[in-house]
C-alpha cells in the first residue's frame, strides 16, 4: 500500500530543478502556465511506496523533485529486470505514451517528492508553447539516448568497466544538479546494482572491494566517497581495468 506524507507546494519557477527539469528552454511566464496548469503536487513517497504500476492506464508523467526512484519490469514470478534509478530532476513515465499503460514499475527508493504532469494538459499546452514541444522532444531524445549508453554498456563492457561506469553516471548526475558529486547518498542494495548491470551480487563485491582498495570508491552505508573520478573513468573506457 502506498503511504504519503503531507505535500509541500513550490512553484516551478522558484523550484532549483527547473533547468534540469524543462532544459532552461521555457520562460517564466510559460513555467507560470505549466505550474498552473499542468503540475500537481502530491504527497511525499515513503521508501518501498509505489508511484505507479505495471500495467497502469498512463495519465501522468512524474518529475522527481526529491529523493530516488527504481524502475523495473517484473517478466515472471519474483523475477525482475532494473531499468534504471532516477534523480530530483529526471522525468519518468515516458515509456506509458505509446501504449498508453506503463510497461514497468517505479518505487521510491526513499523519502522522495514528484510533481504529476498530466500528459493530455502538458499535449493542450504545447498548441500555445513551441518551447514546451521542444523540451518534450528533448526528454525523450535522452530517454533514448540513456536507452542506447545502457545497451552498449551490457554488451561491450566486461563487469568492472560497468561498475566502474555506474558511479561516475551516477556522480556526473549529480554534479549537473548542482550537487556534491564526489561524496553522495545511494540508497541501493547491492543485489539491485548487480541486477541493474547484468552481474552477479558476487561479482559487484568482488569489484566494489578491489575499487576500494584501490581508492578510487568507497560505499559504505549507503554513501559514496569516490577517491579517484580519473581512475574510474580511465577503467570506464577501457578494455581492461
Amino acid at each position: 500500500m502506498t503511504r504519503q506524507m503531507p505535500t509541500r507546494s513550490a512553484s516551478c519557477s522558484h523550484c532549483a530543478l527547473n533547468e534540469v527539469c524543462f532544459g532552461g528552454g521555457v520562460s517564466g511566464t510559460d513555467l507560470f502556465n505549466i505550474k498552473t496548469h499542468a503540475v500537481s503536487h502530491l504527497p511525499s513517497f515513503m521508501k518501498g511506496d509505489s508511484i505507479f504500476q505495471q500495467g497502469d492506464h498512463f495519465h501522468n508523467l512524474y518529475a522527481i523533485r526529491a529523493g530516488m526512484v527504481k524502475v523495473y519490469c517484473e517478466y515472471g514470478p519474483c523475477q525482475e529486470r532494473i531499468q534504471g534509478f532516477y534523480l530530483p530532476g529526471d522525468i519518468i513515465g515516458l515509456e506509458a505514451i505509446v501504449q498508453g499503460a506503463h510497461t514497468a514499475h517505479a518505487v521510491a527508493l526513499d523519502t522522495t517528492t514528484v510533481c504529476a504532469l498530466p500528459y493530455q494538459n502538458l499535449a493542450s499546452l504545447q498548441k500555445q508553447m513551441p518551447e514546451l514541444l521542444d523540451q518534450m522532444v528533448r526528454l525523450m531524445s535522452q530517454e533514448v539516448q540513456s536507452s542506447q549508453v545502457y545497451a552498449s554498456m551490457l554488451t561491450q563492457k566486461n563487469a568492472e568497466q560497468r561498475v566502474a561506469q555506474f558511479f561516475v553516471t551516477m556522480a556526473r548526475k549529480y554534479q549537473a544538479r548542482g550537487y556534491e558529486h564526489m561524496q553522495f547518498r545511494l540508497n541501493i542494495l547491492h543485489r539491485d546494482l548487480a541486477n541493474y548491470l547484468n552481474l552477479t551480487p558476487e561479482t559487484v563485491s568482488r569489484i566494489l572491494g578491489k575499487f576500494h582498495r584501490q581508492g578510487w570508491v568507497s560505499w559504505k552505508r549507503r554513501e559514496v566517497h569516490i577517491g579517484d573520478m580519473a581512475a574510474l573513468e580511465s577503467c570506464m573506457a577501457q578494455v581492461q581495468c
